[in-house]
C-alpha cells in the first residue's frame, strides 16, 4: 500500500489509474485516512528538500520513511495513526507555513478571440496557444504541477512536455490530456461535440473516472458526441484543419449550411436560407479570411446559382437571405 501512495504523491501513475486510485479511496475510509497522512508527510519532506532533483527527493524519502516505519507490520488504522502522529508533530513546528506547503501557487487568465479575429499566446510553460474566432480559453496554473486549459470553440496547441507536469485541455467535463504533442481541439458546446486531431506525439481522452481513448497517435482524429456517448475515429489533414490559423478558409465537399456556420463566427452575421435544397447543396473551396462578406456571397451566389438580399438586424447584426 506504501509504494501506492507513493507513486501517487510522486506522480509515477497514469491519469487513469489516479482516477482508479480516488475512485477506490472514497469506498475505503481507513485507506483514505492513511493516505492523507502519507500525503502530508510527503509534501513537508518534499518542501523542505526542493533544491534536489525529482528522483533523488523520491529515493530520500523512500530511505526516509524506512527509518520511521516498525519492524513489526501495523495494521491500516494503526499506520494512520502511527504517520498522523507525526504529522501532528510535523505541524506544530510549521503550523503557520503549512497551508502554503499544501496548495500549489494558482494562476489564472482568460483570453478570447472575437468573431473575426485569431489570437495566440505563450504560455508560462512555453507552450504554444492559437484560439479561433468566438473562442475563449480558461487557462489556470497551479504552480509547477498542471495547466489546465478550459476551451469553447477552437483552438490550436503546441504544447511543450514535462513528465513532472500536467497538461490538460478541458472539453465540458472531459480532458485531453497531453503526452508531448500538436494538436487541434473544436469544442462545440452547444452541440456538445468534441474533435481531437494530433499532428504530433500522443494524446489521452478522460471524463467521469474512465479512459475513452487511449494513447491516440499523430496522424488520427476522434469525434466524440457527449449527447450520444459516441466515439469515431478518422486520418486527419494538417493542412486542411489549421486551415484557419494560418488564415484560410477551406471547404471540401460541405455543405452550404456548414459554411455558413462558419461564416457566422467570422463575419458576425446570420443566414437564413428559405430554399432547403440550397442548403444542403456541397461546395469546395479555398479563401482567405480577409475576403469580404460581399465578395465571398457574390462567389457562393454564382456557385449555387440562387439569389440573396441582406437585411438590417434590430442589434445591428446583418442577416442574409438566400431565396
Amino acid at each position: 500500500m506504501e509504494k501506492q501512495f507513493l507513486d501517487i504523491v510522486s506522480r509515477k501513475t497514469t491519469l487513469n489509474q489516479r482516477f482508479e486510485f480516488f475512485k477506490e479511496l472514497q469506498e475505503d475510509p481507513e485507506k483514505k485516512e492513511a493516505f492523507i497522512a502519507f500525503q502530508k508527510l510527503w509534501v513537508i519532506y518534499h518542501m523542505g528538500h526542493k533544491q534536489l532533483s525529482p528522483p533523488k527527493r523520491v529515493s530520500y524519502f523512500k530511505e526516509f520513511w524506512k527509518k520511521r516505519q516498525p519492524t513489526v507490520r501495523m495494521g491500516r488504522w494503526q499506520l494512520a495513526s502511527g504517520i498522523a502522529a507525526m504529522v501532528a508533530f510535523i505541524l506544530t513546528l510549521g503550523s503557520l507555513l503549512l497551508p502554503s506547503f499544501l496548495k500549489p501557487h494558482v494562476e489564472q487568465f482568460v483570453l478570447h478571440a472575437p468573431k473575426g479575429n485569431i489570437t495566440n499566446i505563450t504560455l508560462k510553460d512555453g507552450s504554444l496557444l492559437w484560439l479561433n474566432s468566438a473562442s475563449t480559453v480558461t487557462v489556470t496554473t497551479y504552480g509547477e504541477e498542471k495547466i489546465v486549459v478550459d476551451l469553447e470553440g477552437e483552438a490550436y496547441f503546441d504544447v511543450v512536455h514535462d513528465d513532472e507536469r500536467e497538461f490538460l485541455v478541458k472539453t465540458g467535463d472531459y480532458y485531453i490530456v497531453d503526452k508531448g504533442t500538436a494538436f487541434n481541439v473544436k469544442y462545440d458546446w452547444k452541440e456538445k461535440i468534441v474533435v481531437a486531431s494530433l499532428f504530433e506525439g500522443s494524446i489521452d481522452f478522460c471524463g467521469y473516472g474512465r479512459k475513452v481513448v487511449d494513447k491516440m497517435r499523430a496522424g488520427k482524429e476522434f469525434v466524440f458526441d457527449l449527447k450520444k456517448n459516441k466515439l469515431a475515429f478518422s486520418t486527419t489533414d494538417k493542412d486542411y484543419v489549421t486551415a484557419w490559423k494560418d488564415g484560410k478558409f477551406v471547404f471540401v465537399n460541405r455543405t452550404l449550411a456548414e459554411i455558413a456556420r462558419e461564416l457566422e463566427e467570422w463575419y458576425d452575421v446570420k443566414f437564413v436560407f428559405k430554399n432547403q435544397k440550397i442548403k444542403n447543396e456541397k461546395f469546395s473551396g479555398v479563401m482567405k479570411r480577409k475576403t469580404s462578406i460581399e465578395h465571398l456571397l457574390k462567389v457562393l451566389q454564382i456557385s449555387s446559382k440562387s439569389n440573396y438580399r441582406i437585411e438590417e438586424m434590430e442589434n445591428g447584426q446583418q442577416k442574409i437571405i438566400f431565396e
